[in-house]
């Protein structure tokens, strides 16, 4: 009876040991089409908004949310700072991500992110001057060629830079407490640019949730292509991304490895 119970401890353990495969399986496959869902969402909501901005429709928070925002501008330096913050180093940042990516031989995704940030800021600038939305202070922003409001292309390029540092962060194996910490750092930014943006009136609420939109999506693309078995995922020259592989290290006890293998008991 002790041998009848210890082969069906073996059984249920080998069955155990077949299922976790299917089950990374199913849940990468549901991953998957999430990602792809809040990608097409995100586009599909950023080309409606575009098109009843570019109409002419009254959104009935825009105004009251500018004007509360707005109220706020009580010391402009501070807005200012964060939002300038989103200009130059940011794209400091960016390129040094790039260049990080490509010589621990992620090219792939160093590539994808080129690629990325180009589709985000051409986008932008097309859909400005597709719709051409005044800013809300009257002006342009100080910066040469950029005179229309709507999206916020700060907004959408600080969300989409600094989203894709804190998910190739998040999917390495740094302690959770660290990796918490930048995701959360990252969050608090990219509301501050949104704020700042809005309390120096430089954009109407609904030219940031465009920038929301569009980085959403873009995103959500970028975390679907780097994915594990994803076309651009690439083991790093770190070779620190073991998390969200879907496997755990396996150890195997001399003791499971002869039962398993009993020829190569023997051959020991």
């Amino acid at each position: 009876m002790t041998h009848e119970r210890d082969e069906t401890q073996l059984t249920s353990g080998r069955r155990g040991a077949g299922n976790p495969p299917a089950a990374h399986s199913l849940a990468g496959q549901s991953s998957d089409a999430g990602l792809l869902v809040i990608a097409l969402l995100s586009l599909v909501g950023l080309i409606l908004l575009t098109v009843a901005v570019a109409r002419s429709v009254v959104f009935p928070f825009d105004q009251p949310l500018l004007t509360l925002m707005h109220g706020w501008d009580g010391a402009p330096i501070i807005w200012n700072t964060i939002s300038q913050g989103a200009n130059i180093p940011l794209i400091v940042i960016g390129l040094a991500f790039v260049l990080w990516l490509f010589f621990t031989n992620r090219r792939r995704e160093a590539l994808v992110v080129v690629l990325m940030l180009v589709a985000v800021t051409a986008g932008s600038e097309g859909v400005k001057q597709l719709v051409g939305r005044p800013r809300p202070s009257g002006n342009g922003d100080g910066i040469p060629g950029v005179v229309y409001s709507y999206p916020s292309g700060h907004v959408l390029e600080v969300l989409t830079i600094l989203g894709s540092i804190a998910l190739r962060a998040w999917r390495s194996a740094r302690r959770l407490a660290l990796r918490g910490t930048l995701v959360a750092l990252v969050a608090l930014d990219v509301v501050l640019v949104a704020i700042a943006r809005i309390a120096l009136a430089e954009h109407y609420p609904t030219d940031v949730l465009a920038g929301f939109l569009g980085a959403i999506g873009a995103l959500a693309v970028y975390a679907l292509l780097t994915r594990p078995g994803g076309w651009a995922n690439q083991t790093g020259a770190d070779s620190e991304d073991v998390r969200g592989s879907g496997h755990e290290p396996q150890v195997t006890s001399p003791g499971s490895r002869s039962a398993a293998d009993p020829a190569g008991r023997d051959a020991a």
